[in-house]
């Protein structure tokens, strides 16, 4: 239900927000990107799509519900492993790859400054003799 609530929004405010960047992005978002994947849609991948649905309905039919009773085990374990990683964690991770990109900026505009202050001056004469022309 909430999903729904979810697009229902977003389709709300991409109506209201009309030609403004917000609304360009979101048309883009949830209508040319949805009409460009569905326009990759041939044949040979509808009948892929139609194949591996129905092995996956006769596996179901021949196994008689055992996929279901082993996910429903397996579900408890998955959900505490899931869990055991605390937030700081990825917030560590978020921080470093801050930091990293950080850095690799600020290695670009070191290397820009010095290529800067090693440039020869001779633009700077050829200004100043200008400027002495026109006074």
């Amino acid at each position: 239900m909430t999903a729904v609530a979810v697009l229902l929004t977003v389709w709300a405010l991409m109506a209201v927000s009309g030609e403004t960047p917000t609304g360009r992005f979101l048309h883009r978002l949830m209508v040319v990107m949805p009409a460009a994947a569905l326009n990759r849609i041939n044949r040979l991948r509808m009948l892929v799509a139609i194949a591996v649905t129905g092995l996956c309905a006769a596996l179901v039919w021949y196994g008689q519900g055992d996929g279901i009773r082993v996910a429903a085990s397996i579900l408890p374990d998955t959900v505490i492993w899931l869990t055991t990683f605390e937030v700081s964690t990825y917030l560590d991770v978020m921080m470093m790859l801050a930091t990293a990109s950080a850095l690799t900026r600020f290695r670009y505009l070191w290397s820009s400054l010095v290529n800067v202050q090693l440039r020869p001056l001779s633009r700077l004469r050829i200004g100043r003799k200008r400027s002495r022309e026109y006074r």
